[in-house]
């Protein structure tokens, strides 16, 4: 395949990314980069990153992006400050191959943690653009349809509040690429995975119960063998972290419903604030129509690793329910974002605007949530 067209939309996504982030930066956070952690002035910021004047939103808790950025300042866990700012450190720190490689592409140095942590959300969304206009070729579809990618939930609320999601994504469009042709760049996708979240579990775990049901034991062997660096880490939290409860409603669709019949209730101060509740429910018949059309998609063609794949993470969404998941379309949008990767690319076989009506119903929400950045930005232009 010629890489040219898929390097090409990978290099724009990544300057169309940065060029948003340098504007609304100098724009609306008066250039302080570490307003894109989402900082809340509540929970207040560690002593020992007094010196980097992080950029605190006033009356607010903030966002998760906020304990990556502490996580990767001390992600072995030897600077108790920073580990008591950290609301959940039994999970945050598991999640660590984004704040980890930032520590390390900064050799340990405070100063130099926060830039590799920009960098490496700009690459992975670059890799996931990529990826996602390598598979489109090879279906026959234009390069161009890979820029897609950036308008995905988890694209933008790690682009606006440095999440680590998109990299899930993107290796999600990597796993949909290599499993193609199954190398060690495969092994290295689910590793990588796993270790991003815990939702990262389902790609090695689906490729390996592939490989059980077509009686392949030995490779299905070697590739369960991508965990053991997860499974290790994980040993490493659990000595120097208590436990934290994690609860789930075992009723499928129960969040959802719930959240369906009880939409969050929004402040007078908020702009139009009459629009916000139609934007959530428009967001959640997207996702709820991005579920329905990947396991119709999964049933209905081949089997394959990236069928069952999507029925995994299909499965999560109906059976672990939280309600705090399902109030807001950047904590669900986010989450479930691989369904959509896999929903497109399945679609860009035959019907590719078909997996476009779910994204198209997340959009307004989003694009609310980002208003007053935009707004703020067409002034100053």
């Amino acid at each position: 395949m010629d890489r040219r067209r898929p390097l090409a939309y990978a290099s724009l996504a990544a300057a169309l990314l940065f060029g948003w982030q340098w504007l609304t930066v100098r724009v609306n956070y008066g250039g302080n980069w570490t307003a894109l952690y989402c900082t809340g002035a509540v929970l207040g910021v560690p002593d020992t990153l007094s010196a980097e004047h992080v950029y605190q939103f006033p009356h607010s808790y903030g966002y998760d992006g906020q304990m990556y950025h502490y996580v990767a300042h001390d992600p072995l866990i030897r600077t108790e400050d920073l580990k008591a700012h950290v609301d959940n450190p039994s999970l945050r720190y598991r999640r660590i191959l984004v704040p980890g490689l930032a520590y390390l592409l900064a050799c340990g140095r405070a100063d130099w943690v926060d830039p590799a942590y920009y960098a490496l959300i700009l690459l992975f969304t670059a890799g996931g653009v990529y990826w996602t206009a390598a598979c489109c070729r090879a279906n026959g579809r234009a390069a161009a349809w890979g820029i897609v990618f950036l308008l995905l939930p988890a694209t933008l609320a790690s682009m606006d509040r440095m999440v680590v999601d998109v990299v899930l994504a993107a290796l999600v469009a990597a796993f949909v690429w290599h499993v193609r042709t199954p190398s060690w760049r495969l092994f290295v996708v689910l590793a990588a995975a796993a270790l991003v979240r815990e939702t990262g579990f389902l790609l090695p775990a689906a490729y390996c119960g592939y490989l059980l049901l077509r009686h392949r034991f030995a490779q299905a062997a070697a590739y369960a063998l991508a965990v053991v660096p997860a499974l290790a880490w994980y040993a490493y939290i659990r000595l120097h972290t208590s436990p934290a409860s994690f609860t789930l409603n075992p009723i499928p669709l129960s969040a959802i419903w719930t959240n369906w019949l009880h939409p969050l209730v929004y402040p007078p101060a908020v702009r139009l604030k009459w629009l916000a509740p139609i934007g959530d429910r428009l967001a959640l018949i997207g996702m709820m129509m991005a579920f329905a059309l990947a396991l119709y998609r999964s049933v209905t063609r081949r089997f394959d690793p990236v069928a069952l794949a999507t029925l995994s993470f299909v499965a999560m969404g109906v059976l672990l329910q939280r309600n705090e998941i399902w109030a807001h379309v950047y904590d669900y949008g986010r989450v479930y974002s691989p369904v959509l990767v896999f929903l497109g690319l399945a679609s860009f076989e035959r019907r590719p605007w078909i997996a476009l009506v779910p994204l198209a119903l997340m959009l307004p929400r989003i694009g609310m949530q980002l208003g007053g950045q935009i707004l703020g930005v067409v002034h100053w232009l």
